[in-house]
């Protein structure tokens, strides 16, 4: 009896379940590439988040560390905040703002545009492996329901119900649905660990928005003056 590979199964297979392979191997790559991307971007931006609160926990003071980190052009996360809020002070103190209200209002939403700014950067083409996880496993089916109707269509011209006329249609076709699910699990695998990472960053930058701005609410408290300058 002739061996079976899984090459002979894809290349022998019909047209149309040789389509499904050909989209679930592009979402594969895709999927993959993805994952990568994600991979690096998000292990940076933990890594610089780490570098950067033990940085402003042990900065004495803060004008300095905003003069280190205004010459760097990769600040990801709590630094970026940092930077934005910071910037935000100095324009509303040369504005000639005095209001403690009206001054951490502005910070406040140029924290919380930075958070949106930073968030929507990491969680960008998540969803993209949450549609592949969800959909590659139906689309292997589709080309596993077809091989299996084509080979049975072929079964009854022929007229001999034998298992070796059977098995090579039924096998082909069932390599499109172990294609769907390749492709399926590690993308799942993968949005639910990325999500988790991005949701810890989230509650991190929060976290330090609300240190950050009780830091602010002290110095304006403690100013005896009209000018705020740090």
């Amino acid at each position: 009896m002739e061996q079976i590979s899984i090459i002979s199964l894809i290349t022998n297979a019909s047209i149309p379940v040789q389509i499904v392979m050909a989209i679930l191997a592009v979402f594969s790559i895709v999927s993959w590439g993805i994952i990568f991307s994600k991979w690096t971007s998000l292990a940076r931006a933990k890594m610089e988040t780490n570098k950067f609160i033990k940085q402003y926990q042990n900065s004495n003071s803060i004008t300095n560390l905003y003069n280190a980190i205004s010459v760097q052009n990769n600040r990801v996360t709590t630094g970026q905040m940092f930077f934005a809020g910071l910037s935000e002070y100095n324009k509303v103190s040369k504005s000639g703002i005095t209001n403690k209200d009206a001054i951490t209002a502005n910070i406040e939403r140029a924290l919380s545009a930075t958070i949106d700014e930073e968030l929507n950067s990491y969680e960008k083409s998540l969803s993209t492996l949450a549609t592949f996880g969800s959909v590659s496993p139906y689309i292997g089916l589709l080309g596993t329901v077809w091989g299996i109707m084509h080979a049975f269509i072929g079964l009854s011209n022929t007229g001999q119900a034998t298992l070796a006329s059977v098995a090579p249609g039924i096998a082909e076709a069932l390599v499109a649905t172990a294609i769907g699910l390749f492709v399926a699990i590690p993308a799942y695998m993968a949005y639910n660990k990325f999500s988790a990472d991005v949701s810890n960053l989230e509650k991190r930058m929060y976290r330090f928005g609300d240190e950050f701005l009780n830091l602010i609410n002290r110095k304006l408290s403690a100013s005896n003056s009209n000018s705020q300058d740090m």
